[in-house]
């Protein structure tokens, strides 16, 4: 989390731009389901009765070039447990497509709707430019998204990189 606040506190001090939300645009991130969905971390708690599974401590989900990392991360699986619905990610959270990283407080990722919300001190870097807020809602099949409640963009212009 240090490393992405130091990013964004060097960026910050270059052009700064505030506004109350946002749109914006992702990197198209091929998203194929039939990819197979690795969890690791140290420890695991399953609990049958809720189709859950807990992983705690450098907890972290890879699907092709997703990765998603927190401290503690909550898979819920369908009914027949034949594929992960939901992931839910708390402290530390990190997102990655491969091109652009987000932090925050909490993510949840909604694997059918190929839809994350990330919530608490996010923080979106996109290669020198970066974005802040409360929340951030990614939509991994339109590339789009949007960032809400006090927003703070910095846009480096590509002549100053």
């Amino acid at each position: 989390m240090f490393l992405f606040q130091l990013i964004f506190f060097l960026v910050f001090l270059g052009s700064t731009a505030f506004a109350q939300g946002t749109s914006i645009s992702i990197s198209p991130t091929p998203r194929d389901n039939s990819l197979p969905v690795e969890v690791t971390a140290d420890n695991l708690t399953v609990e049958q009765t809720t189709n859950s599974a807990v992983f705690t401590g450098n907890a972290k989900v890879v699907q092709g070039a997703l990765v998603l990392s927190a401290n503690s991360i909550m898979v819920r699986y369908n009914n027949e447990q034949s594929a992960i619905d939901l992931v839910e990610a708390t402290t530390n959270v990190i997102f990655s497509n491969g091109a652009e990283m987000a932090e925050a407080r909490r993510g949840i990722y909604r694997v059918a709707s190929g839809r994350i919300d990330l919530t608490g001190d996010v923080l979106l870097v996109q290669g020198s430019n970066a974005i802040s807020g409360d929340a951030l809602t990614l939509d991994l099949n339109t590339s789009t998204g949007a960032m809400t409640g006090n927003v703070k963009s910095v846009f480096i212009p590509k002549e100053n990189q």
